[in-house]
């Protein structure tokens, strides 16, 4: 069990600590940090033994890594992986925009272990330690989630046929915290009825008619905590051609087959060209879901995951969410966001993959437009 320290385990962490490190921050330290809003400190717990542990400060924004120890036993196990990885993750949604730390550079295994999770030397600090060895100062930065929403605005004016610019993104794709710089601290003070309330009273009502709101969260997980729930093995091939064209248009249909036509040979024409890259499931040679990966500096946004509707709830979705993680891995960004509609079933899949929400969103789109069309 991964949890937040308590008092009781404070001569243990001290323990493992003096025993791996050579070194402690102290029970004093400890103690005083129980009541220190800026301390987050989390011990993975099997069986009422500790068998590793996290220090770590961190302000709202910056998250600083004071001491990661895991148990002799259980070092080269993943353990201190999966521990690192759920503290990043757990500190996403209260935005964490960036982690530091430092280490020895004879600590190789730390340091294979900080890169795989997007950590980076920055510069090497001298004589650092008691011993006067050096330490590597190692930091890892986040994307802005708002660079990451703003292309799902993208992704909706292309539906509605109109050209994507700064004004149609105010106009047509608000988001709660780009309102003519107007800030909102919490969509908790605003209920759904009030925010439409609100955005009438701001803008000109004439811009709201033939237009719909959406409401959706932004999620996010790390890959090392990601949870699978594939039970099935598929065959999930890359930038899949051979029927892709002929797939994304069925299933943008629906918005005009004007625009499924355009989309579909948008994407295509991207997944060539390196800029899109995507998954499908296929059965009997036909593809029956897909799913879009964007690259950022530092993460994956997933998109435009569809599964026919014959063969939902046969594990399909899992197993390209799967391809998913494993391409982050790879690619050492293994910060992965979607978005999903609330309230709807997928966003319950999600959780169970140890996806987190990191926002709530508010989109506007011409629906009306979409059914002109067909």
């Amino acid at each position: 069990m991964l949890r937040r320290y308590e008092r009781k385990d404070i001569p243990e962490i001290v323990k493992l600590e003096k025993l791996q490190l050579e070194s402690s921050l102290e029970e004093s330290y400890y103690i005083s940090d129980l009541t220190n809003s800026l301390a987050y400190h989390y011990v993975w717990e099997e069986n009422e033994q500790i068998l590793g542990f996290v220090s770590s400060i961190f302000d709202g924004c910056s998250l600083e890594i004071l001491n990661i120890v895991i148990d002799k036993p259980y070092q080269s196990k993943g353990y201190g992986t999966k521990l690192l990885a759920f503290v990043l993750d757990e500190l996403v949604p209260l935005g964490l925009k960036q982690a530091s730390l430092e280490v020895r550079p004879s600590n190789l295994n730390a340091i294979h272990l900080y890169e795989k999770l997007g950590f980076k030397t920055v510069r090497i600090r001298k004589e650092y330690y008691k011993n006067k060895e050096d330490a590597y100062f190692m930091q890892k930065l986040y994307d802005e989630k708002k660079d990451i929403v703003n292309l799902e605005a993208i992704l909706f004016s292309k539906k509605t046929g109109l050209k994507y610019t700064s004004d149609f993104k105010e106009r047509y794709c608000l988001n709660y915290y780009d309102l003519y710089d107007y800030k909102i601290d919490s969509l908790k003070d605003f209920s759904y009825e009030d925010y439409i309330l609100f955005l009438s009273n701001w803008l000109d009502e004439n811009l709201f008619k033939g237009f719909e709101i959406s409401s959706c969260a932004l999620l996010h997980v790390n890959a090392y905590h990601y949870h699978s729930l594939t039970k099935k093995n598929y065959t999930v091939s890359f930038n899949y051609l051979e029927d892709n064209l002929e797939y994304i248009y069925k299933i943008n249909k629906e918005y005009g087959k004007e625009y499924a036509q355009k989309y579909a040979k948008f994407v295509n024409d991207n997944i060539k060209k390196g800029k899109i890259n995507s998954y499908s499931v296929m059965i009997d040679c036909k593809t029956v879901g897909t799913v879009l990966l964007l690259e950022y500096t530092q993460s994956i946004y997933i998109y435009s995951l569809y599964v026919d509707e014959e063969n939902r709830h046969q594990g399909i979705a899992s197993a390209l969410m799967d391809a998913c993680v494993k391409y982050a891995k790879k690619k050492n960004k293994c910060e992965l966001y979607l978005e999903a509609e609330l309230g709807e079933t997928p966003i319950e899949m999600y959780k169970k993959m140890n996806f987190k929400e990191v926002e709530t969103l508010y989109e506007m789109f011409q629906e009306k437009s979409w059914k002109k069309q067909m």
